[in-house]
C-alpha cells in the first residue's frame, strides 16, 4: 500500500512537472512590420527586441516584416528609430496579449498599431523627437 502511495506521489510530482515545462515552453509571438511609405525607403528602421537578454536587433526596410517567438510570461520591449524620431512598446504582454497567438504591430508614419486580427488596428504609441 505505501509502494502505490509514494507511486502515486511521484506519478503526480511528474505530471506537474511536465505541464509547468510546457507551459513555459510553449510560444505565441508577435510580428512588426514596417508599413511605412515608399518616400521613406532611404531611412533605416532600426529595430531593437529585447526580454531578459538581446532577442534581435534588425534594420527592416519598407514593407519588411520581423517575426519574434515569445515565451508568454515574458514581456518584450521594443524599441524603434527612424531618423531623428523613436519609439518604445512592449511587442508583448503577457497581462495583455495572453491567449493571442500572434500579436501584430505596423510601423507607420504615425507611430504603432496593434491587432490581434491583423485587420482593425489601435494605436498603441507615437513617434517621439528629441
Amino acid at each position: 500500500m505505501a509502494n502505490r502511495s509514494l507511486l502515486f506521489s511521484l506519478a503526480l510530482v511528474i505530471f506537474f512537472l511536465c505541464a509547468t515545462l510546457h507551459a513555459e515552453s510553449s510560444t505565441t509571438g508577435f510580428e512588426m512590420k514596417n508599413d511605412l511609405p515608399e518616400e521613406y525607403a532611404d531611412v533605416p528602421l532600426d529595430i531593437l527586441v529585447k526580454s531578459n537578454k538581446l532577442i534581435d536587433h534588425q534594420v527592416l526596410k519598407v514593407r519588411e516584416t520581423l517575426k519574434v517567438g515569445v515565451t508568454q510570461n515574458a514581456i518584450y520591449y521594443v524599441r524603434a528609430i527612424l531618423g531623428n524620431e523613436f519609439a518604445s512598446v512592449h511587442g508583448f504582454e503577457p497581462s495583455r496579449d495572453a491567449g493571442h497567438e500572434t500579436v501584430f504591430w505596423l510601423v507607420k508614419e504615425d507611430g504603432f498599431y496593434f491587432s490581434y486580427d491583423n485587420a482593425s488596428w489601435k494605436k498603441d504609441s507615437p513617434w517621439d523627437t528629441e
